[in-house]
């Protein structure tokens, strides 16, 4: 199976808000999320592609001209295990740095250690834990990394 991490296409964001419902449910981005995105900041959304399917995304979106926060990171569940979150986190950092912006940011649920550890063996370092930062019960880490 080969893989590669590209620049979304509008013909992806279907299948990502698939994927975000696979998930998570009714709390997964609606697929006017991915549009939004896409259309903003073109360069910030990419895609992990293995043979002709799209099997994961980053998104990413500006703070302000030096912050940009990795608003999400997902891999469909037939294709977790093979590397592409790293991959995805990899190559977001270095579009990242390429479009001039010095410090990635990002929120993860303290529950979710998988993530967690992805992120700090790429060298993100917790910030802070925010309790209900993303409405009640919804606790996250603030991570950080210079890029």
């Amino acid at each position: 199976m080969s893989s590669l991490i590209r620049l979304a296409e509008v013909t992806d964001l279907h299948k990502l808000s698939l994927y975000e419902r696979q998930l998570y449910g009714a709390e997964g981005y609606p697929e006017l999320l991915f549009y939004q995105t896409y259309r903003q900041w073109p360069q910030l959304l990419l895609v992990s592609q293995n043979d002709d399917v799209a099997s994961g995304y980053s998104m990413m979106v500006p703070l302000d001209p030096q912050r940009v926060m990795l608003m999400s990171l997902l891999v469909a569940t037939d294709f977790q295990q093979l590397g592409l979150g790293k991959a995805l986190l990899q190559h977001s950092m270095v579009v990242a740095k390429q479009e001039g912006y010095e410090t990635m940011e990002l929120s993860v649920a303290p529950t979710n250690t998988k993530a967690v550890g992805l992120y700090q063996k790429a060298g993100f370092s917790v910030l802070n834990e925010v309790a209900d930062y993303l409405g009640k019960g919804e606790d996250r880490l603030i991570m950080s990394k210079q890029l």
